[in-house]
């Protein structure tokens, strides 16, 4: 690992130094990486760290090399280097605070260089024992193992509460709605899936040798995340004054019809039955659901399942579940998962056929 960060960070370096575009050729002679197994093998080598420093953010550019038909590479220093940190006396106390509270030894010196660009920074007084230690994220759990593509292996909790073993290739880390996801290749399943990194019952333990798989070229995280493709459809509300500002808010049209209680009645269109569920069952008794039938039931069936976890019981008045009897179970399979943003009822979520993405 540490000889690939090596590799890495040298490659970098030899890019930005160059006064213009250097050829893969050019590069072995001034890195000395690159030189071992076939031409075919070693272009190989430097595609896969050309794709992972720019998947890390270093924008490497391709190029036409001059007077030439070959290929070459530069990165430029206007888009790679940061702009100059300017802080306010506020900024550096708010600093000088984290540093005092969780900063390692040597972090003083960092802060100091920073606040002598500020205008007169402010003074802070603080205990010189004053820590607080802050657990690791759940990303660093598997990050090493995303960046030195080595297989990992761990105890998965389904939203139903049962819990699994899986052994996944890893390729990476995206975020959804404040969580975050694995995404990779499911060895039991054979299949892409994301795990949600809080579902983790186990600590992550890797599998096999580093360099053991290769991402799919054209892998969209974002996309693994997202759910199956489900169109929209449109929706017929029953809407309480109160609540009416937000539906209009979402897109709701005015029929000029009223409930026979004399609500009104508003349409929505294109609303995601999976994923905008949640907003309807979070306006509770504000709305009803009149149409189409199958998100009536299941907006029902989500009122009676909130009250059941809070100890209370579906009653089924009109206007308060979205159905008659408010308990129409929902159909098999379109159960959304707990936490209300995969659709997928098990929590590992399987990614749609055709993700998109990919890299020049």
């Amino acid at each position: 690992m540490a000889e690939k960060v090596e590799r890495l960070v040298n490659l970098t370096i030899a890019l930005l130094e160059a006064p213009g575009a250097l050829s893969l050729a050019e590069l072995r002679r001034r890195t000395g990486y690159y030189t071992d197994g076939t031409p075919a093998s070693t272009r190989r080598r430097f595609e896969r760290d050309k794709d992972e420093l720019r998947h890390l953010g270093v924008p490497i550019e391709t190029v036409t090399l001059p007077h030439s038909e070959e290929v070459g590479y530069r990165i430029p220093r206007r888009s790679y280097e940061l702009p100059d940190v300017e802080l306010t006396a506020e900024e550096v106390a708010a600093l000088a605070l984290a540093v005092r509270l969780t900063g390692a030894e040597g972090t003083p010196l960092a802060l100091a260089k920073l606040a002598a660009r500020a205008p007169d920074p402010a003074q802070l007084e603080l205990g010189a024992d004053t820590r607080v230690e802050l657990p690791p994220g759940p990303v660093d759990a598997v990050a090493r193992a995303v960046l030195g593509r080595q297989r990992l292996a761990f105890t998965y909790r389904r939203a139903d509460g049962s819990t699994a073993q899986r052994t996944v290739d890893p390729y990476g880390v995206v975020q959804r709605r404040s969580a975050w996801y694995l995404v990779g290749r499911d060895h039991d399943r054979d299949a892409l899936r994301a795990f949600r990194l809080d579902r983790l019952a186990s600590e992550p333990r890797p599998v096999g040798e580093p360099d053991a798989f290769e991402p799919p070229p054209d892998l969209d995280l974002a996309a693994a995340v997202s759910g199956p493709a489900q169109p929209g459809v449109e929706v017929t509300l029953a809407v309480t004054e109160e609540a009416r500002w937000a539906v209009e808010l979402r897109g709701g049209r005015d029929t000029g019809r009223r409930h026979e209680d004399g609500r009104a009645v508003l349409t929505l269109e294109e609303l995601h039955p999976v994923r905008d569920r949640a907003w309807i069952l979070g306006l509770a008794g504000a709305v009803e659901v009149l149409a189409p039938e199958q998100l009536r039931a299941e907006v029902a069936a989500g009122f009676a399942a909130v009250l059941a976890a809070h100890d209370g019981a579906a009653t089924g008045t009109d206007g308060d579940t979205g159905a008659p009897d408010g308990d129409t179970p929902a159909p098999d399979g379109d159960t959304p998962a707990p936490d209300g943003d995969t659709g997928a009822p098990d929590g590992d979520t399987p990614a749609p056929d055709g993700d998109g993405g990919g890299s020049s």
